[in-house]
C-alpha cells in the first residue's frame, strides 16, 4: 500500500470546497485521472452512499466502485474503492483558515499486481500518481476559488 499526502490552502470559504469535493459527477472536471463518473447512489454525503467511476491511468482503464465510508460535514470525507485488482482510499480534511481554508488530501492505494507489480515499475508510477495527485489538486483548488458572477 502506498501513502500519498498533499496540502492546499484555498481562497474560498469551507463550505464551498466541501460541497465541490462531494460533486461527484464534477471530479472529470478537475481530477486528471477520472474520465467519467457514471452512477452515484445516494445523497453525496452520506455514509453508504456509492460512486461508480472509470479512471484513465498510465494509458489503462480501469473502473470500480467507492463507497463513502466517513462524512464529518464540512470537515471530512472519507472515499474507500476498489477495482480490477486494486483499492484505493482518499480523505479530504479541510480546516477553516482565517483566509479560507486548508485542505489535506490523503491517498492510499495499492495497485493491480499483474499490471504494475513490478518493484522497477512501482517506483515510476508512484511519481506518476503523485504528478496525477498535484496537477489534480491544482485543478481542484482553481475551481473552488472560481468567483461565479452574481446575475442581476
Amino acid at each position: 500500500m502506498t501513502h500519498l499526502e498533499m496540502t492546499a490552502h484555498f481562497d474560498a470559504p469551507i463550505e464551498r470546497v466541501f460541497d465541490l469535493a462531494t460533486e461527484f459527477e464534477r471530479y472529470p472536471e478537475w481530477n486528471v485521472t477520472y474520465s467519467e463518473v457514471t452512477e452515484v447512489t445516494g445523497p453525496p454525503d452520506k455514509v453508504g452512499t456509492r460512486i461508480h467511476s472509470v479512471m484513465q491511468f498510465l494509458g489503462r482503464s480501469m473502473e470500480g466502485w467507492g463507497d463513502i465510508v466517513e462524512v464529518d460535514r464540512p470537515r471530512l470525507l472519507k472515499i474507500a474503492g476498489e477495482g480490477e485488482g486494486g483499492t484505493l482510499t482518499t480523505v479530504h480534511r479541510l480546516t477553516a483558515a482565517e483566509t479560507g481554508t486548508d485542505y489535506v488530501l490523503e491517498v492510499d492505494y495499492e495497485l493491480p499486481a499483474g499490471v504494475f507489480g513490478q518493484a522497477a515499475i512501482k517506483m515510476f508510477v508512484d511519481r506518476a500518481v503523485e504528478r496525477d495527485l498535484r496537477g489534480s489538486i491544482e485543478n481542484f483548488q482553481a475551481l473552488a476559488e472560481a468567483r461565479v458572477p452574481v446575475l442581476a
